[in-house]
């Protein structure tokens, strides 16, 4: 039995997976955490379409990363770049598998504002949805959203060959008003728990998934949004420690 019985009471979300019962699953349990009306899409073409239909009517969306006629990613780009019909800075989690790390990155780049690694549980989606609505997101330009070169990310995913570069064009890089010039590799470092990092800290090396894929790159300035994306994938990236350069920015 839920014990989220009015969490969404009001809300209007749209679940978007091509699993059918990866789907209904997610949907019964947002019904039950008391939310109205429930859009569903089975393809990135549905969702786009629903997107378009319902404008500023929606809370939140939970996207799929793996889906045909648009994935997950080229979504999210469309919602952030104002191409779908829906406000840039609208709610949106991502479901992951253990096998979608090589999107992780680019959807961080994205601004994605909360990750739930499959399987679902009711208590994990609940909090990432009660957290979303009570934090207020960040929103970068449209041109730091257009910069972010989805398509590569995805041909590669297809083509089973992990995202590894930190080039522009791997869709992985943070944009330049996230890094810190100031900081040279010549700069001292220091490895640091995750739980002691404060926004504002900067990665000395790099992140990387469980199979060598570009998750963060060096000289990456970790604000509270990239904090809280990184603790949500900690399960599954079993990342206890990270090294960023020693500029006090620890608790």
């Amino acid at each position: 039995m839920s014990t989220h019985k009015s969490m969404l009471a009001g809300r209007r979300l749209l679940i978007a997976d091509d699993e059918s019962f990866s789907r209904f699953f997610v949907v019964r349990m947002v019904r039950d955490m008391g939310c109205p009306d429930v859009l569903q899409a089975a393809d990135g073409a549905e969702t786009l379409k629903h997107l378009g239909e319902a404008g500023d009517s929606l809370s939140a969306l939970v996207l799929d990363f793996n889906m045909p006629q648009s994935n997950g990613l080229q979504v999210l780009k469309a919602i952030r770049t104002g191409k779908a019909g829906v406000p840039r800075n609208s709610n949106v989690l991502m479901l992951t598998g253990s096998s979608d790390f090589a999107l992780v990155g680019a959807a961080m780049a994205l601004d994605v504002d909360a990750f739930v690694i499959k399987p679902v549980s009711e208590a994990v989606m609940a909090e990432r949805l009660n957290r979303m609505f009570c934090e207020a997101g960040e929103i970068k330009t449209v041109a730091d959203y257009d910069a972010v070169d989805v398509e590569t990310v995805s041909k590669r995913l297809l083509s089973n060959k992990p995202v590894t570069t930190t080039s522009a064009k791997s869709g992985v890089l943070m944009p330049k008003a996230a890094v810190r010039p100031a900081i040279t590799t010549s700069s001292p470092t220091v490895r640091v728990s995750l739980e002691k990092l404060v926004p504002g800290a900067v990665l000395a090396e790099n992140i990387r998934g469980p199979s060598g894929e570009l998750l963060l790159g060096a000289a990456t300035v970790l604000s509270e949004r990239l904090l809280r994306r990184i603790k949500e994938l900690q399960p599954a990236l079993s990342i206890e420690h990270v090294t960023i350069f020693a500029t006090g920015t620890t608790k």
